[in-house]
């Protein structure tokens, strides 16, 4: 009997094993706010908002919700006295570490900075993993609402492009072909454009590099100012009738463009109003894939 009751406990725990999936997909449902794009899970064991970022260096943490929620936390963290800038704001790095910690059912892996007099947490979502097999691939699909970390059998099919990392910053960048029609005529731009959920606009291009000089130098666009009520020049943009990316076409768009990021090589970033329908990132193989 003994033997029969163990035959039946293997079938059936067989059965569980062929049927469970293998892989721990987390997903996140995410909110839209100015612009910007949140979602709500445990840090430590305490929920909190955290927004969706990709162009920031570290997990960036508040000084109030470090204290409640990771000061307890077995992680090693050091003093520091870097500085990091988030658009106009400049922030003190009072302590530092990088290892692993859970952001719900998911696995954050990579550089974590405590910020001085920021409020908030952000988290750049090329550090996150599958908790059950460490794969760093997501899904982001900004119009049904939704980042899910982990490998699904649909995800992985369609439309491939090249997906690498900035050298010096570590950001996610793809390889692209950007083709303006402005009121000037039509002009094609080729360069890598670093992937910046915190860019509200589809793309901001940065004046210096070499494929956008020779588009202004040669008239094909001409860049419009922006004032404010000082008069004072505050910033630049392109209006295009048409732009074509990633195989997309979008009309009647502002492009914003800058020259105060001389250290960046890119071609510009590429921002929120591009995720439209899902877009996978397969960091650990080098792949965006848009379904």
């Amino acid at each position: 009997m003994r033997k029969i009751r163990l035959f039946f406990l293997a079938i059936i725990t067989l059965n569980i094993l062929c049927t469970t999936p293998l892989l721990a997909q987390e997903r996140f449902d995410l909110s839209k706010r100015g612009g910007h794009y949140y979602f709500t899970a445990t840090l430590g064991d305490k929920p909190v908002e955290i927004m969706v970022e990709s162009g920031i260096p570290a997990l960036l943490v508040g000084e109030n919700i470090y204290e409640s929620c990771l000061k307890s936390h077995d992680l090693t963290f050091q003093p520091s006295k870097q500085k990091i800038r988030l658009l106009n704001n400049l922030y003190n790095i009072i302590y530092r570490t990088e290892g692993e910690i859970m952001i719900g059912g998911a696995l954050y892996d990579g550089p974590i900075f405590i910020l001085e007099d920021f409020n908030g947490v952000s988290i750049p979502i090329q550090y996150m993993k599958d908790s059950a097999t460490k794969r760093k691939v997501m899904t982001v699909d900004l119009k049904e609402g939704y980042l899910l970390v982990g490998q699904t059998d649909e995800n992985l099919n369609g439309r491939r492009f090249k997906l690498s990392f900035d050298e010096e910053l570590g950001f996610p960048i793809v390889a692209a072909s950007v083709k303006l029609t402005t009121p000037q005529g039509r002009s094609k731009l080729k360069g890598n454009l670093i992937v910046d959920f915190g860019n509200p606009m589809l793309l901001f291009l940065l004046k210096q590099h070499e494929s956008i000089t020779k588009v202004i130098e040669k008239g094909k666009i001409e860049l419009k100012n922006a004032y404010n009520k000082k008069g004072e020049l505050v910033a630049q943009g392109i209006y295009a009738n048409s732009v074509s990316l990633f195989g997309q076409e979008y009309n009647d768009k502002s492009i914003g463009v800058t020259d105060k990021m001389p250290a960046i090589k890119q071609l510009g970033f590429l921002g929120v109003q591009f995720f439209t329908s899902p877009v996978v990132f397969d960091f650990d193989k080098g792949v965006m894939i848009m379904r």
